[in-house]
């Protein structure tokens, strides 16, 4: 049965008089450093852009993955060293252990006019135990093998592309979980809000019934209708708080912070209408998606891997510049200095070269069955994504009709 107007206002404003009388209770009480200590201890506000920065500063896995890039970096720069050329210095004490003997035979530097043969006659000469010293410095500059260094060096180069999808791969990943939690969290204060204006609404209607019960307009069941979805109600509010606790303490793990961290979040704006170009939507992630740039990159990665396995069939050729000196040798020259071009070719490896060129080839086609079931995936998972969105806009119009339902039916 509907309380008249009148019954019902004169119930409004009993209870505005009780709320009034709590509230300067309340602030008339002891403790005037009340308000000082709530300020004190009031959790701050956490934006979502200020999350997002946290999270990406802050996030262990990220940092490794940035640090991958950069050792794939400094990979790069000793690679190309191999480009120029290679000095070496070599020194060598020997001690000889054993007499040694040199014997020049008779004539053997030659015979001359008016001088006669060099020596006159054979000739012997010891030598002793003694120390001695031999240097050499080497200039040696590869020629041929420049080719097979350069395709090194585009491997590394690669290599630190991969690290990089990598990288903007994790960030993604960190920036999607951070979003997620904060969404959850704004989800449970929705929800409590609107559980909590239920409790009001039920507490209200429990004392209107129990009025009824007592003047005998109402059942008793009726009472115990209202107090169990009154129960119910207070359940529900109770289960919210706790999910939304945890909820804050995923997203401080996820800030790298202390888990007990107190923090209240922002309200995200109202959703926008989205007019979304589902063939552009998908060029655009083939385009940019980490997944997508890093099975293109194991592509180039395989192919290059054919060709350093071809260039080992072309011969190595350099030139090497050496100087030599020795000490404590009377018998050898002091220093000398030569130049060399020289080749090395293996020509017969028993087909081994052949089988390793099958092999990366094989690997070339792995990449790129990798690359097309990649393809595959993202256009799946955008076009998933892309149904969920229209789902969601088009339940935002229903729930806002909800919402002015259940407001009104409140009201009344």
């Amino acid at each position: 049965m509907r309380l008249s107007r009148h019954t019902r206002g004169k119930r409004v404003r009993v209870i505005l008089f009780f709320a009034l009388l709590v509230t300067l209770t309340l602030a008339a009480g002891p403790g005037e450093a009340w308000p000082e200590e709530e300020a004190e201890t009031a959790p701050g506000v956490l934006t979502l852009d200020e999350a997002l920065l946290i999270a990406l500063d802050d996030n262990l896995g990220i940092d490794n993955a940035a640090l991958s890039v950069e050792k794939a970096g400094n990979a790069i720069k000793a690679a190309r060293t191999k480009l120029f050329p290679e000095f070496t210095f070599n020194v060598y004490e020997f001690y000889h252990m054993t007499d040694e003997a040199f014997t020049f035979k008779k004539g053997v530097f030659g015979d001359f006019p008016g001088i006669g043969p060099i020596p006159a006659e054979t000739t012997k000469i010891d030598t002793t135990p003694d120390f001695t010293t031999f240097m050499t410095a080497t200039v040696g500059q590869p020629i041929s093998q420049l080719y097979e260094i350069s395709l090194f060096v585009k491997q590394r180069e690669v290599e630190q592309e991969l690290y990089t999808q990598e990288l903007r791969s994790r960030q993604q990943e960190v920036t999607k979980n951070v979003k997620n939690e904060y969404y959850e969290i704004l989800k449970s204060e929705s929800s409590m809000a609107a559980v909590a204006e239920k409790i009001v609404f039920l507490r209200e209607l429990l004392i209107l019934v129990n009025r009824y019960v007592e003047i005998g307009r109402a059942l008793e069941s009726e009472s115990l209708e209202v107090k169990a979805r009154l129960g119910k109600a207070e359940y529900d509010m109770l289960k919210l708080g706790n999910d939304m606790a945890s909820q804050k303490e995923r997203l401080n793990k996820l800030l790298g912070r202390d888990i007990e961290t107190r923090f209240t979040v922002s309200p995200i704006p109202g959703a926008r209408s989205l007019v979304i170009d589902q063939e552009k939507a998908e060029e655009l992630a083939l385009a940019q998606r980490p997944e997508m740039n890093a099975a293109r990159l194991n592509v180039e990665f395989a192919e290059n891997e054919v060709r350093l396995k071809k260039a080992k069939y072309i011969p190595e050729i350099g030139v090497q510049l050496q100087y030599t000196a020795n000490f404590n040798i009377e018998l050898l020259p002091t220093n000398s200095a030569t130049v060399a071009l020289f080749a090395k070719w293996d020509v017969f490896d028993w087909g081994r070269r052949q089988q390793e060129i099958a092999e990366k080839r094989k690997g070339v086609i792995q990449a790129q069955n990798t690359l097309s079931e990649a393809e595959s995936d993202v256009l799946i998972d955008v076009n998933s994504k892309i149904r969920k969105l229209e789902e969601a806009a088009a339940l935002i119009d229903v729930t806002e009709l909800e919402q002015t339902a259940a407001r009104e039916k409140l009201r009344v």
